[in-house]
């Protein structure tokens, strides 16, 4: 049973999350979202496509500064996808932003794989 296992544990959805960021104003950063699938995709089990939510936010505040319904096809899963989206930024600088990536139907799973450390000097 343990190959069976192996297989069915493979197939569990799985994202790889990097994140470039970019000063735009003062106010303003850039975030270039690099979403990458890491399982293999099984028709029967993930249909033609896998939902998550998107979300930036930061844990001291507990503010959410942006979220977005993303759509990983089938078609799209061998391909890193790039979301591109601006987040304000408010005083005081919280010392940290967190990506999270929350399945829409795979319930408790989550990826909170990436955080920035912002640091902006005037």
């Amino acid at each position: 049973m343990g190959k069976v296992v192996k297989n069915y544990v493979h197939q569990f959805p799985n994202l790889s999350l990097e994140a470039t960021v970019q000063p735009i104003t003062r106010n303003v950063l850039r975030v270039a979202l690099t979403i990458t699938a890491a399982f293999e995709w099984n028709e029967r089990i993930h249909g033609s496509v896998e939902p998550w939510w998107i979300w930036v936010e930061d844990a001291e505040n507990e503010h959410f500064y942006h979220s977005e319904y993303f759509l990983l096809s089938k078609k799209q899963k061998d391909e890193p996808q790039v979301l591109i989206f601006n987040i304000p930024i408010f005083e005081p600088l919280p010392p940290q932003y967190f990506v999270r990536a929350v399945s829409d139907r795979w319930l408790g799973k989550s990826f909170l794989s990436f955080f920035f450390v912002c640091v902006y000097e005037v």
